[in-house]
């Protein structure tokens, strides 16, 4: 399990390659569909980078030993930060749609054109 230190870093380092692919990568996009992608991937980063922070909400005396507490910690962790990265990469996935939906058509047939030539040989 990472800690919440690089998964915070993950998390703003995906939604900044997300806004500056936007931003800077291909020219004519919408600027109405870009300024709320932009809106969208903002809102992502702070609501995902707010979930990291959460606490244990038990504490060591609630169990027979350290250990056993240790255990449901650990679970307890592993389980929201699974449940978190699931939703943080379902969320990508919707704002990559909608910027493939932005984007004008001579970008995706370049796109698609560069693909088979680099696939080619």
């Amino acid at each position: 399990m990472t800690n919440k230190r690089q998964l915070k870093k993950h998390i703003r380092y995906v939604c900044g390659e997300l806004a500056v692919t936007l931003l800077i990568g291909v020219r004519g996009f919408d600027t109405e569909k870009t300024a709320d992608i932009v809106g969208k991937i903002a809102v992502l980063q702070e609501t995902s980078i707010a979930h990291v922070s959460i606490c244990y909400d038990k504490v060591a005396a609630d169990f027979e030993n350290r250990k056993a507490y240790n255990a449901a910690r650990a679970k307890y962790f592993a389980t929201a930060y699974a449940k978190l990265l699931k939703e943080f990469g379902d969320q990508v996935q919707e704002i990559v749609k909608e910027m493939n939906a932005a984007m004008p058509q001579e970008a995706r047939d370049a796109i698609v054109k560069d693909f088979k030539e680099r696939n080619k040989a």
